[in-house]
């Protein structure tokens, strides 16, 4: 029968006293607002971080490595004692396992690094419209490491993002170059990770970790990854930095935002994927794409980050474009 195929946990689960308010049916919309109301707070709280950093002779955020780094670990830290406690239930993992999963870890610290450096250098506003463009980074790695050849229309809905994204840049207030390539960095780790991790991802030792661990392996292998990049970038100006932020007052600014923005980046990032296991990839391709309108919207209201109306017009057809992508490339799927 239909109830001989549903396991006994999700029985449990939706069963007991809370089963009215806690169900399948409530958990989507609850880790929606999670991950929304997360990553607001994320953009915000980094921005912060980077602004009590300060800037260096680039116009790049200081020690944006070392603030990328933390964030990952504060991840690490919420994690750990659930495991200990087994509150949560530790990840059933080889040595080999972590292995094959280190290159998604490594192109995922660094879709984070270049996120944060481009959050800094500009504003917020800016690196979520180049951001938008990840589509166009995507499609481009699939067909050229891939061979994954998508369908004409597919592929027609790049334009009003790419479109959209040059109208921005070319007249957007806050626009600066380190920001442009940072941002664009990032979409093109995020491509390269897609690419890697679609092997890995798809053996029965990885579908088994779930969608709360699968995040937890990746975010401690990405902190691993990025540690080598702190010592090499960052750790000569460590002493400096420090000076300079105590000496201007900061230093509490600098630790509260850093652990602040890590808090909000774990649990958004969690939350995101137990919405990519719940809901449907165009329902998730919706979402996605509204959330970034929000935060958008909400990063120029708390900085009062002044767009021009072109601007404004350009980051509307990017958006538009990611979700005309999303809803073309699940029409089309092969």
């Amino acid at each position: 029968t239909q109830t001989s195929t549903i396991e006994p946990s999700v029985v449990a689960a939706d069963s007991g006293p809370l089963s009215a308010i806690w169900n399948e049916k409530t958990k989507p919309p609850f880790y929606l607002a999670v991950w929304y109301i997360g990553n607001i707070y994320y953009n915000i709280y980094n921005k912060k971080a980077c602004i009590a950093l300060g800037k260096n002779a680039a116009g790049a955020s200081n020690l944006h490595w070392a603030l990328s780094a933390m964030q990952l670990f504060v991840g690490v830290l919420f994690v750990i004692p659930m495991w200990l406690t087994g509150i949560r239930d530790k990840p059933n993992m080889t040595a080999d396992n972590w292995k094959e999963l280190s290159p998604v870890g490594l192109w995922a610290s660094l879709a984070h690094a270049f996120s944060v450096l481009a959050l800094g250098a500009g504003a917020v506003s800016f690196g979520q419209i180049v951001k938008s463009a990840e589509p166009v980074f995507a499609a481009a790695t699939n067909a050229l490491l891939l061979k994954d050849i998508d369908h004409p229309m597919v592929y027609l809905a790049l334009i009003p993002i790419i479109g959209g994204v040059g109208l921005a840049s070319l007249k957007e207030l806050s626009f600066t170059w380190t920001a442009l390539i940072a941002a664009s960095l990032a979409n093109q780790s995020a491509a390269f990770k897609n690419v890697v991790s679609k092997g890995v991802m798809k053996k029965p030792w990885a579908k088994g970790l779930g969608a709360q661990n699968t995040y937890a392996v990746v975010n401690i292998l990405a902190l691993i990854a990025t540690l080598p990049f702190v010592a090499f970038f960052d750790a000569k100006d460590f002493v400096p930095v420090y000076d300079a932020v105590v000496a201007a007052g900061k230093a509490n600014d600098v630790a509260k935002y850093s652990l602040l923005s890590g808090l909000a980046f774990y649990i958004y990032n969690e939350a995101s994927f137990l919405c990519l296991s719940r809901l449907s990839p165009v329902t998730h391709s919706v979402a996605n794409t509204l959330k970034r309108v929000v935060i958008i919207i909400a990063s120029c209201l708390v900085f009062r980050t002044p767009m021009s109306l072109l601007g404004g017009i350009g980051s509307g057809i990017a958006v538009t474009g990611t979700l005309l992508y999303s809803l073309a490339k699940k029409k089309y799927a092969k």
